[in-house]
């Protein structure tokens, strides 16, 4: 019997390099990747070849010209699509994240429903933990299905969004979707001291995060248990979340903490609070992260694990321990505040927009200010609810008790999808803000699209699956786009939040019900064209 082909997207990045990596040293596969012409990429082409000899084919081109994705597409058996063009080069390169997350992905699905094979084709579609937005102690615990709300100024999470609702309604015979937390990989620090980004990280923000390494093995185990047939029954055409689980369920104050752990300090002997921004973030615990642990057995690593290796790997730490901590402040982190994605940078020139979406306000901002002493932090027991009580963080953050802390979906969750039908879906609809135009549905089928309306009067045909299941909902206003030749719709969740329960029982954990901000689709040139002046 020949080898079944496993073609791998992105390869020349974090995740998607470690995939091909576990997937072409099984030896049980042909390989396939799709590799831009650059001189870097022309290098590795080499290396890969000298490694994986006939295992593996290398075509240079790219996602973004639909002919390339035809000639893979027709090579591959599986296709597991990793390739995104993430932030920060996401927030400085716009028009090539768009043309990869998001016209990229919509190649591939033409691609496979023009082919002869798409009966056989199977499609793995990596998203993103950025689509569901902001969260903080008030709802730590996040689920499939959960409102799909992203941050103001993240284009990447708005590309990532349309691309797979394109995926959901294309009704394509096999696909899942596997949407991936931050990833913990090799050059995480050293990655983050090249950007602004790493202050977007709010202190307080509950994480679960997913290493690159055992995403790489989720993948391999995928293709190998579905090949074999041992893939338990009922995995494709859904959606779940790539995580780490228990030991990977940390906030954004535990991650520096473990990073700069390593050279004997802490984040406060390098940060000041209002360094980093408070909302407008991504993440949480996934509360439903272990039932793909299930189907693909892959969690090997833990959170001590990835931070041991990574002392060993990295010389830099061991440095940190002897060099002055002001200096390592001043010298790797203030420069940073130069940088268009820096707190700091929009603060100094005016970009008003992004305070607002990042602090609330100049105000919000000046309440922080630079002593640890009075910024509470949820790791450490500090913050106290409306009422005056402590909040637990151990008690939170044990998933025993995540039930207390999850969204409400708007219809019975306790009916099996097979019993789900017409009067579940206009329950799930008035909770949206909209109605099911709908009259009837055949009971327990969520592929079959039906019509929709959301509070704006927008109509739309979208199946059961993709509004009750993965959280969509209206795409004319939900959905941040700003394309060439398209509809434009901003960032309007505190408009919308005012119309959709679904929305509103996360948004105002973060946001005023007095806050009536809108973002223009295109807000994110703001950086750019400051950029642009500065090099002036």
């Amino acid at each position: 019997m020949s080898k079944k082909t496993v073609f791998v997207t992105g390869a020349s990045g974090s995740m998607g390099s470690e995939v091909l990596k576990q997937v072409a040293d099984t030896h049980k596969f042909n390989s396939l990747i799709l590799l831009r012409k650059k001189p870097s990429n022309e290098k590795l082409a080499e290396k890969l070849k000298k490694k994986y000899g006939n295992e593996i084919e290398i075509i240079f081109g790219d996602l973004s010209k639909y002919d390339d994705c035809v000639k893979c597409v027709e090579k591959s058996d599986y296709i597991l699509h990793c390739a995104a063009i993430i932030p920060p080069i996401a927030d400085h390169n716009p028009n090539g994240a768009e043309k990869t997350n998001y016209f990229g992905t919509k190649n591939l699905v033409d691609a496979i429903k023009a082919s002869p094979r798409a009966n056989e084709v199977k499609l793995v579609h990596i998203g993103t933990v950025a689509e569901y937005g902001h969260r903080d102690w008030r709802h730590p615990w996040g689920r499939v299905g959960d409102p799909l709300v992203p941050s103001a100024y993240d284009f990447y999470a708005a590309t990532k969004l349309r691309a797979e609702r394109y995926l959901l309604e294309a009704d394509l015979p096999n696909w899942v979707v596997l949407r991936q937390s931050g990833v913990l990989h090799d050059n995480l620090f050293k990655n983050n001291m090249a950007d602004g980004l790493m202050f977007h990280t709010c202190w307080n923000v509950p994480i679960e995060w997913a290493t690159a390494r055992d995403s790489g093995i989720a993948l391999k185990n995928l293709v190998v248990k579905d090949s074999e047939g041992t893939l338990k029954e009922g995995f494709w055409k859904k959606i779940y979340n790539i995580g780490n689980g228990d030991t990977c369920r940390v906030t954004g104050y535990d991650t520096m903490a473990a990073g700069f752990g390593l050279m004997g300090a802490t984040p406060e002997d390098f940060f000041k609070p209002n360094w980093n921004a408070i909302r407008n973030f991504h993440c949480f615990w996934y509360y439903d992260s272990d039932l793909l642990n299930d189907y693909l057995d892959f969690r090997h690593e833990t959170w001590e694990d990835f931070w041991k290796n990574m002392g060993k790997l990295n010389w830099y730490f061991k440095m940190g321990a002897i060099v002055p901590k002001s200096w390592i402040s001043k010298l790797a982190l203030q420069r940073l505040f130069k940088d268009s994605n820096a707190p700091k940078f929009w603060l100094n020139n005016n970009i008003e927009g992004r305070v607002k979406a990042f602090f609330g306000s100049r105000e919000e901002y000046d309440k922080i200010g630079e002593d640890w002493a009075n910024f509470p932090l949820f790791r450490k027991n500090q913050i106290k609810d409306e009422n005056g009580n402590v909040v637990d963080y151990e008690y939170r953050r044990d998933i025993k008790n995540a039930h207390e802390f999850i969204l409400d979906h708007g219809y019975d969750e306790s009916k099996p999808d097979s019993e789900l039908d017409i009067e579940d879906m206009k329950k799930a609809a008035e909770f949206r803000g909209g109605k099911c135009l709908s009259e009837t549905m055949t009971k327990g089928d969520l592929y079959t699209k039906l019509k929709w309306q959301c509070h704006d009067g927008h109509v739309f045909e979208s199946s059961p699956f993709t509004i009750i299941k993965a959280g969509h909902w209206c795409p004319n206003c939900c959905i941040p786009v700003s394309g060439e030749g398209e509809n434009k719709a901003p960032w309007q969740f505190d408009k919308l939040a005012k119309h959709i329960p679904f929305y509103a029982q996360v948004w105002y954990d973060t946001h005023s019900k007095d806050e009536d901000n809108v973002y223009p689709a295109d807000c994110y040139k703001d950086i750019l064209e400051a950029e642009a002046k500065n090099k002036k």
